[in-house]
């Protein structure tokens, strides 16, 4: 059962991110996201290997897994050397990768995406769980363990606001980077409108990690339909080097397929690298969309 606005889960001050009606609105939901791998137990269904826990499933033998779980049943019938994996409940960890370069500043994105992650972790500091929020452009610009508790969701508060869109996107060097330090498996939700190169290194760098990987992508109404403005000089928000064009009817339609293109190449290697894939426009609420993820995405 919900609690009334102003109770004491709901008095950690949201920094002028989220309003009461919205806290209201998120304090009602319990963020329940399943089979997180972690060491501790907590309140979520997680799959570790063990002998003493129910079974739950099989997956691909990797080295140094413990052969005592092999299925030699399979291993006879197919030829394959698969794992037994047992369920447990668990503590689950949530990471939010924050794209913060400089194109999230257009449109609203990185506003929405401000907004988002705060309205992510206040629903982890619901449910007790610990919780990290790592903002990136073409570096990690901050790295730190998951923590739980009041304080901790001030911190996190207090960096969103005072987070300022720079830099150039380097989602291999980054995600990469913040997957080499994070040694607990955990829920990773990436933050970014995905508009650059090295998506999929980010990407597998997080699952060889063993993370539970959402890719939240967040796009402008002017991403998705430009206005045609006639002859500009469009300046690469990044790299700050511009050029001439003309920006017609033409030029926008080719660009909208440029961009459907590259958005079916992203939801492929999402799906080939088991990744769940979210979309969101910026002109949208984050709160029924952190309502969304909290709802839908299942690990």
């Amino acid at each position: 059962m919900g609690r009334a606005p102003g109770g004491p889960a709901d008095r950690a001050p949201s920094l002028g991110l989220l309003s009461p009606e919205e806290l209201w609105a998120l304090s009602r939901t319990r963020l329940s996201l399943r089979r997180a791998q972690s060491l501790r137990p907590g309140g979520h269904l997680s799959r570790r290997a063990g002998t003493s826990l129910e079974f739950a499933d099989h997956r691909p033998y990797q080295p140094g897994d413990d052969l005592r779980l092999i299925d030699w049943v399979v291993y006879a019938r197919h030829r394959r050397l698969v794992t037994k994996v047992f369920s447990r409940e668990v503590e689950a960890p949530l990471y939010i990768l924050l794209d913060c370069s400089a194109s999230m500043g257009l449109g609203g994105k990185l506003l929405f995406a401000k907004k988002l992650a705060a309205a992510l972790v206040f629903l982890a500091f619901r449910s007790g769980d610990r919780f990290g929020l790592y903002p990136f452009s073409a570096e990690l610009q901050s790295f730190g363990r998951p923590r739980r508790g009041r304080s901790s969701l001030v911190r996190v508060f207090q960096v969103l606001v005072e987070l300022s869109p720079a830099g150039r996107t380097d989602l291999a060097r980054a995600l990469g980077t913040w997957s080499e330090r994070t040694l607990e498996p955990g829920l990773c939700l990436v933050l970014s409108d995905f508009l650059a190169p090295g998506l999929r290194q980010g990407l597998l760098a997080l699952r060889y990690g063993r993370h539970a990987v959402a890719a939240v992508q967040i796009l402008s109404p002017e991403d998705l339909s430009p206005p045609i403005l006639g002859e500009v000089r469009l300046l690469d928000a990044e790299e700050g080097r511009g050029k001439p064009a003309v920006v017609g009817p033409a030029a926008r339609r080719a660009y909208q397929e440029n961009l459907r293109r590259w958005n079916k190449e992203l939801a492929q290697t999402c799906e080939e690298l088991g990744v769940a894939m979210f979309f969101f426009v910026s002109d949208g609420s984050p709160v029924a969309a952190a309502l969304t993820l909290a709802r839908r995405w299942r690990p």
